[in-house]
C-alpha cells in the first residue's frame, strides 16, 4: 500500500479554546477526543490533530489551513456576527474559487473558500 496522508498535527496553546472555534465556530466535527487530544474534520477529507504545547513550538507562517464551506459569504457573514475578524471580505481568486482568510487563536492561518 502507498503512502497517505493522514492529518495535519498542530500545537495549540488552549485545547479548549481551539475546540470552541474549529468545532462550535466554524462547524467542523469532534473526531476524536481524548484527554490533551483533540482531532476535528468534516464529512469528508482531511482532519487536524491538536495538542498542547508550549509558547515557542505553537505556529508556523508556512502553514495554511483551508476549509471548503457551502457558501463563503454566508460563513463570513455568521464568523463575522460571533466576533472572528478576518484579513478582509470573502473576494474571487483567478483560480475560480471565492475565499476570505483569517486567523486561529494561535495565529495559523486559516482560508475558508467556496
Amino acid at each position: 500500500m502507498p503512502p497517505v496522508l493522514s492529518h495535519l498535527f498542530v500545537l495549540v496553546g488552549d485545547l479548549a479554546r481551539s475546540r470552541r472555534f474549529y468545532v462550535d465556530l466554524l462547524g467542523l466535527e469532534a473526531l476524536l477526543e481524548e484527554d490533551g487530544y483533540l482531532r476535528v474534520g468534516g464529512r469528508e477529507g482531511f482532519h487536524i490533530g491538536m495538542e498542547e504545547g508550549t509558547p515557542e513550538r505553537i505556529g508556523s507562517l508556512g502553514i495554511e489551513i483551508v476549509i471548503r464551506v457551502d457558501d463563503v459569504d454566508a460563513a463570513y457573514d455568521r464568523l463575522s456576527a460571533l466576533g472572528v475578524s478576518f484579513e478582509s471580505p470573502p473576494a474571487d481568486t483567478e483560480w475560480g474559487a471565492r475565499h476570505a482568510w483569517l486567523s486561529d487563536p494561535d495565529g495559523y492561518r486559516l482560508s475558508i473558500y467556496s
